[in-house]
């Protein structure tokens, strides 16, 4: 008899340190485990999944029923699904690690400083998934770049959840109601913002909400054009990524024109409750209805747009800031997500032989094909082409952007996480209006900096 898998809703609100973890996994191409596969099918076991609420979404819809398929293969086998909103997830996953509670298969951040993945694989939580890039099913799956994302002090500890690069959308009917064209230089948007005020419509239709996504965007864009700075490390954007490390100051005089830009750009120009809804809501309120000129998050959010209102959209490019040090071509585009196994799971022969069957089934051809054309989610693939006609036109213009743009990361990638909430406090005031850019810069001084 089939096992009923309990939904385990874990709502927390305390941030934990993420100092507190403590240490608590083959066949040539075929990396998935000593177990066979009827001692595997034999035995009763319960494997812990976990991932940030996405309740009701198509892609949620697509991996309650791949493990509805490997509970059919596994006929002893019960999955636990534990979730929790968004800037909650984190501090759950956190908690998880710190008291030795890692789920056996759940979707994080990248293993970098920002969310203390770092951390956790310090600490020895994650499994090594090294072998898999051996395995016959996975070898050459994903493009080097995703691979490189996935690792960790040269080990692979995750398998890609989504690739995604920014999208920024102008809804066409609710500019040429106001008489505007789609902005192709900086002067130009930020003349639309009054304009679209003074007939009714709100400029941005996004969430300005603590750990919502959309809203960091139009940040990034503006501080790489200031702060750019080719690195020793590649990225084009290292002086951002080290100043929101704290190791570069936000006092000088280009973060400082940096964040009036960003002033002029963002600053009283989203909806008054913006600062309640998350990103789902905001697009469903505000972009969707109309009611808003202006849209940006990662590909994956492009599922909350309404399919006539993508018709009447048009793809944006970042537009050149005048007098910027650095006006190239950047985009941010990277692996998002990951999943990750805990060490013991993978230790663990007969766990490791379902996760492995569970692992490749949301990376089969079907699963694949569904995921990206049902939810516009996508993968960072080696060998995989994009329908336009099945996906639609703003994935693919914007892909279009994506591809001839240098590829940066992540403003707050390198970001100590204890400072995320007191920044994302000070960012939703700035949104709404009530820091100047050279007050805002102060504030990222104070939170960020550390002086060393």
């Amino acid at each position: 008899m089939k096992n009923r898998k309990r939904v385990i809703s874990l709502l927390m609100t305390a941030m934990l340190a993420v100092g507190l973890f403590s240490g608590c996994g083959k066949e040539e191409g075929d990396a998935s485990g000593s177990a066979d596969g009827d001692s595997a099918k034999e035995a009763a076991v319960t494997i812990r999944m976990a991932w940030q609420s996405m309740a009701g979404t198509g892609k949620e819809k697509l991996l309650l029923g791949a493990i509805e398929d490997l509970e059919t293969q596994y006929p002893n086998l019960t999955v636990e699904i534990e979730n929790a909103e968004s800037g909650k997830y984190a501090s759950k996953i956190s908690m998880d690690v710190s008291t030795d509670n890692t789920p056996d298969v759940f979707s994080f951040w990248r293993p970098e400083a920002s969310y203390g993945t770092d951390k956790f694989i310090e600490a020895g939580a994650l499994a090594d998934l090294s072998e898999l890039l051996e395995d016959e099913f996975f070898k050459g799956k994903f493009e080097d770049s995703a691979i490189a994302t996935c690792s960790y002090d040269g080990k692979l500890y995750g398998i890609p959840e989504n690739y995604a690069y920014i999208v920024m959308l102008a809804n066409t009917a609710v500019l040429d109601d106001c008489g505007l064209e789609v902005p192709t230089t900086w002067d130009e948007w930020i003349e639309s913002m009054d304009v679209l005020k003074e007939n009714g419509y709100i400029p941005w239709g996004i969430s300005t909400k603590a750990f919502a996504s959309g809203w960091e965007r139009p940040l990034g864009y503006v501080f790489d054009r200031y702060l750019g700075k080719d690195g020793e490390t590649g990225w084009k954007n290292e002086d951002v990524l080290e100043a929101f490390a704290g190791n570069v100051p936000f006092n000088t005089p280009e973060a400082i024109e940096a964040c009036n830009k960003l002033h002029d750009l963002v600053a009283g120009n989203a909806a008054g409750d913006a600062m309640t809804l998350d990103d789902t809501q905001a697009a469903s309120k505000y972009y969707n209805t109309g009611k808003a000129a202006y849209w940006c998050n990662g590909t994956y959010g492009v599922e909350n747009i309404d399919e006539k209102v993508q018709e009447t959209s048009v793809a944006m490019e970042f537009p050149e800031i005048p007098g910027a040090p650095y006006n190239e071509k950047f985009i941010d585009k990277d692996v998002t997500g990951l999943y990750y196994v805990s060490s013991k799971a993978w230790a663990d022969p007969v766990k490791k032989q379902i996760i492995y069957d569970f692992l490749k089934s949301i990376n089969s051809d079907e699963y694949i094909d569904s995921l990206v054309y049902d939810t516009q989610n996508l993968l960072p693939l080696t060998n995989f082409e994009l329908d336009a006609e099945r996906i639609g036109h703003v994935i693919v213009d914007s892909k279009k952007i994506a591809d001839v743009s240098a590829m940066v990361k992540w403003p707050l990638g390198r970001a100590n996480p204890e400072n995320k909430e007191p920044f994302y406090s000070v960012y939703t005031d700035f949104w709404s209006g009530k820091y100047t850019g050279e007050e805002f810069a102060a504030k990222l001084q104070e939170i960020f900096y550390t002086g060393k």
